[in-house]
């Protein structure tokens, strides 16, 4: 709040503001040289690192309510298994073994804003 009773917006917001934004624009340009397969890992890789940015700046953003952080959280962690598994040349141990941090990273940071 400012003197005026006003509300100002912090620096972080507007910081995860512009990381959402930008997120969403990565995933846009990814459709737009990548033809949309999950199972193409040039493809997903846009909508992987998209959804990351776009995941991170939910959660810089002050005041958004936890549930919308969480589904963030969850869809990047999501896309990223997709990532993995889409990988070509990989053993299933290998990726399986790769799914492991990626959900327990996912649960913890969600249990965080949980709170």
């Amino acid at each position: 709040m400012d003197t005026n009773g006003g509300k100002r917006m912090s620096g972080l917001t507007i910081t995860g503001i512009c990381f959402a934004l930008v997120g969403i624009l990565v995933l846009i340009w990814g459709a737009t040289l990548e033809p949309i397969d999950l199972s193409n890992p040039d493809f997903m890789s846009f909508a992987t690192g998209g959804l990351i940015l776009l995941a991170a700046g939910l959660c810089m953003i002050t005041g958004l309510p936890a549930m919308v952080q969480i589904a963030g959280l969850w869809l990047a962690a999501v896309t990223t298994m997709l990532y993995i598994y889409s990988l070509p040349d990989t053993p299933l141990m290998i990726k399986v073994i790769g799914f492991v941090p990626v959900l327990a990273l996912a649960v913890w940071l969600s249990l965080k804003f949980w709170k």
